[in-house]
C-alpha cells in the first residue's frame, strides 16, 4: 500500500470548480498514481475538506482507499459517491466524540456501518481521540467499533 495526502477541498467546497480538476489536475494525480498501480500496489489517499464531487475521479486516477472526513463531505454524499466502489477510511467525527453521550456515539458509529459499510469496496473506521474526550467516550467508541465490526446493511 502506498499512502498518499493531499487536503484537496476546504471544510465547504474544493477550491477549485470540479471541471477545472478534472481537467488541470486529474491527469497529474493519475500520472502519479500508475507507477503504483501497474506495480500492483493499492493507493491510499487522504484528503482533508469537501471533496465528494471528485472522488469518483480518485477512483479513477487509481486509488483504492479514500480517506475523507465525515463532517466536511457529508455522510449521504460519501454513501453516494463511495459505497461498493472503494474502501473507505473513514474518520469518525472527532469534533462530536468529546460532548456527545455514549448512546450518540453508539449511534454514530452504527449509522456510518449500515449506511457504508459493504463487503464491495469496504469500510475502514478510523478514530481520533484527543485528550478532551472523557474516558466513558472513550469506551463507548471502543465498544461501537466492537459491536458493529462485521456489520453490513
Amino acid at each position: 500500500m502506498v499512502y498518499f495526502g493531499d487536503d484537496l477541498g476546504t471544510q465547504h467546497a474544493l477550491p477549485i470548480s470540479p471541471l477545472k480538476w478534472r481537467r488541470y489536475l486529474k491527469p497529474c494525480f493519475a500520472q502519479i498514481y500508475k507507477p503504483f498501480r501497474d506495480a500492483g500496489h493499492y493507493i491510499y489517499m487522504h484528503t482533508d475538506g469537501c471533496i465528494y464531487e471528485i472522488i469518483p475521479d480518485l477512483i479513477d486516477c487509481g486509488v483504492n482507499i479514500i480517506n475523507p472526513q465525515i463532517r466536511a463531505n457529508g455522510l449521504d454524499n460519501l454513501v453516494r459517491v463511495c459505497k461498493g466502489k472503494v474502501c473507505v477510511a473513514l474518520d469518525l467525527d472527532r469534533q462530536l466524540f468529546p460532548f456527545a453521550s455514549p448512546t450518540e456515539i453508539d449511534d454514530h458509529v452504527r449509522e456510518a456501518v449500515q449506511k457504508l459499510g459493504s463487503p464491495e469496496g469496504g469500510l475502514w473506521l478510523v478514530a481520533e481521540i484527543g485528550a478532551d474526550v472523557p474516558l466513558e467516550n472513550i469506551e463507548a467508541i471502543c465498544a461501537a467499533l466492537e459491536k458493529y465490526r462485521v456489520y453490513y446493511a
